[in-house]
């Protein structure tokens, strides 16, 4: 469970409703939330939202099928068994450039000074998912979709503002 990680700060887009296939691995409220979805001419072919994954969202190139939502605000439906059900997610989605995400830095040793702090603003950040537990991790090779404007050395905390980038694949 990844509840509680991440935190939408200031002024967002608001909740929206989005589609949840049923079977989807189950999210809990303030897990990121992806698309995953696909085009052909222009229509949606898959239309659900899911879970992020490690080492998500990057500055897409290739015209992937995987892009940011949002942070959610609500836990995903699930019946008796605990399986999710289909249904519509509410979501925080948050304006490019402007709101923040804070979460934890994924190694709390590189961000517990406020020179590591300032030494981070500016890099590029991906979400990190290497225990059940969601923190920012650097972005490699230059295509981290949030960039760190912020941070708390005490809680060893990061803001970062999502690259609008990160809301849409390659446009062909």
């Amino acid at each position: 469970m990844s509840k509680g990680d991440f935190k939408t700060i200031g002024l967002s887009g608001g909740g929206h409703p989005y589609r949840v296939a049923a079977s989807a691995t189950r999210a809990y409220a303030s897990d990121p939330i992806n698309w995953n979805i696909t085009y052909t001419s222009g229509v949606a072919g898959t239309n659900t939202v899911i879970k992020a994954t490690d080492a998500t969202p990057v500055l897409d190139t290739d015209g992937g099928s995987e892009f940011f939502v949002g942070i959610a605000l609500e836990n995903m439906v699930v019946d008796s068994a605990g399986t999710v059900t289909a249904h519509k997610l509410t979501v925080d989605v948050p304006i490019p450039c402007v709101t923040r995400i804070r979460a934890r830095h994924k190694t709390s040793g590189s961000a517990d000074t406020d020179t590591e702090i300032l030494g981070l603003m500016g890099d590029q950040f991906l979400f990190n998912l290497a225990t059940n537990t969601y923190t920012w991790d650097a972005g490699g090779a230059d295509t981290g979709g949030f960039v760190a404007v912020e941070g708390d050395y005490a809680k060893a905390t990061i803001d970062c503002v999502a690259d609008a980038r990160i809301y849409r694949g390659d446009i062909t």
